[in-house]
C-alpha cells in the first residue's frame, strides 16, 4: 500500500492522544512496567468500515516489524455488525499508548462517512450517488471524508484530494458562481463548452437563476451535444423536488433530447432520495406498462438512461453524519485474558479479520 494519505505530523508524534493514556504510559514506565497487550477495537453499532489506509500508515511508523503479523483488520468497504471486532493488534503498551485515540477516531469518523454513503446508495435503487459534502467539513478532513464515501458505495466525489485518494476524477464541471457571474445560463454554458478540459463531460447547471424547465430548454437547443443538465434548485426556493425533475425530463423528451442526462444535487438524505425514487416509479409505470414487473436495482448499467435521473448529488448528509461508536479494549495482558466490566475477558472471535498490509 502506498503512503498516499497525508497524515498530520502531530498525529504521528502522538500529540492527539488523550492525556490520560500518555500519563498512564509514564506511570507504568516509572514503575518499571511495560506489559505485552492485545487491544481490540469493537463496534457499538452496525456500519461500513473505512480507515484502513490511514491506520496502516500510522501503525507502520511506530510498530516494530516483529509485531506486524499480529495486526488484523477488516478491509475498507466491509460491513460490520454491532459488537464485532474490526481491528486487533498486539504489542507493548508503551508502543501503542499514544496512538489508541487516533486509531479509534479514524475508524469512528471514516466509518461514519462510509456508512452514510451506503445509506444513500441503498435508498437510490441503483442510481449513482455523488458526494458533494466538501464545503461542510473542516478542510483537514475533506480528502478522507470523500474517500470514505467511496468506500461506502458513492460513485464519485467533488474534492480534488478525495478523488485522488480514491483514484477517480473529481465530479463537477460547473459551479453555480459561473452562472451568477455570467448572468445568464446560456452564456455560462457557452463558456463551459468552449473552455476547460475537452475530455471532461459537459454538464450544465440549471435552476440557479431561472425556471429549471425553461433554462433546460434554452441550453439543449443551443448546445445539443452536451452530456447533461444538473438541476440545482436553491434551498430558498424549496430545493430539488421529484416533480420538478419529472417535468424537466418530460420537456426534454418532447423536444427530442431523450439522451440528455439529468442529475440533481442538494441537501438530500435517504428519505428525500426515496421520495424521488417514488416519483420515478410513478413516471416509469405510466410510460412502461411492464414496469411493475421490473426491479430497478437489477436494471443493467447500460440502461441507466431509462431512469428519470442519472446521478444524485448529496450535499451535507454524508459529510455531517455522526461518527460510528467504536470502543478500544484491553483483552490480553502478557497472554492473560482481561476485560473491564461489561466485556468478556480475552479476545473475541474475528473470523473476518485479515493481516494488515504495510508498505514498509
Amino acid at each position: 500500500m502506498s503512503d498516499k494519505f497525508d497524515l498530520n505530523k502531530l498525529v504521528l508524534v502522538g500529540e492527539t492522544a488523550e492525556a490520560s493514556l500518555r500519563r498512564t504510559s509514564e506511570i507504568l514506565r516509572d514503575q518499571g512496567l511495560n506489559p505485552n497487550i492485545t487491544i481490540e477495537f469493537i463496534s457499538k453499532e452496525q456500519g461500513v468500515f473505512s480507515g484502513y489506509g490511514e491506520i496502516s500508515q500510522i501503525i507502520s511508523r511506530f510498530l516494530p516489524k516483529a509485531f506486524r503479523d499480529e495486526v488484523l483488520s477488516l478491509n475498507d468497504g466491509d460491513i460490520f455488525t454491532k459488537g464485532e471486532v474490526i481491528l486487533r493488534l498486539s504489542c507493548t503498551f508503551a508502543v501503542i499508548a499514544n496512538y489508541i485515540t487516533a486509531i479509534n477516531g479514524i475508524i469512528s469518523s471514516s466509518s461514519g462517512w462510509a456508512t452514510a454513503a451506503k445509506e444513500c446508495v441503498d435508498s437510490s435503487e441503483g442510481i449513482p450517488i455523488v458526494n458533494f459534502g466538501a464545503p461542510h467539513v473542516h478542510p483537514n478532513v475533506v480528502g478522507i471524508m470523500d474517500y470514505s464515501s467511496i468506500q461506502g458505495g458513492a460513485k464519485g466525489c467533488s474534492s480534488i484530494l478525495g478523488a485522488s485518494l480514491a483514484d477517480l476524477t473529481p465530479v463537477g464541471s460547473m459551479n453555480e458562481s459561473l452562472v451568477v457571474i455570467m448572468g445568464d445560463v446560456v452564456e455560462a454554458a457557452e463558456a463551459l463548452v468552449n473552455s476547460g478540459d475537452s475530455e471532461l463531460p459537459k454538464v450544465v447547471s440549471v435552476g440557479i437563476l431561472g425556471d429549471e424547465g425553461e433554462e433546460a430548454k434554452k441550453v439543449v437547443e443551443n448546445f445539443p451535444s452536451i452530456r447533461g443538465l444538473k438541476l440545482e434548485t436553491p434551498e430558498e426556493r424549496g430545493g430539488i423536488k421529484g416533480e420538478t425533475l419529472r417535468e424537466v425530463r418530460e420537456r426534454l423528451d418532447q423536444l427530442g433530447f431523450i439522451n440528455t442526462q439529468l442529475s440533481i444535487s442538494g441537501d438530500l438524505d435517504p428519505s428525500l432520495i426515496k421520495e424521488i425514487i417514488e416519483v420515478e416509479k410513478e413516471w416509469q409505470s405510466e410510460s412502461n406498462p411492464n414496469f411493475e414487473n421490473q426491479n430497478l436495482e437489477d436494471m443493467p448499467a447500460n440502461n441507466l438512461n431509462r431512469r428519470l435521473v442519472q446521478a444524485i448529488g448529496v450535499d451535507r448528509y454524508i459529510a455531517c453524519r455522526k461518527p460510528i461508536k467504536i470502543g478500544s479494549y484491553l483483552k490480553l495482558i502478557d497472554g492473560n485474558p482481561v476485560s473491564k466490566r461489561g466485556q468478556v475477558p480475552g479476545i473475541l472471535p474475528g473470523a473476518r479479520l485479515n493481516k494488515m498490509l504495510f508498505s514498509n
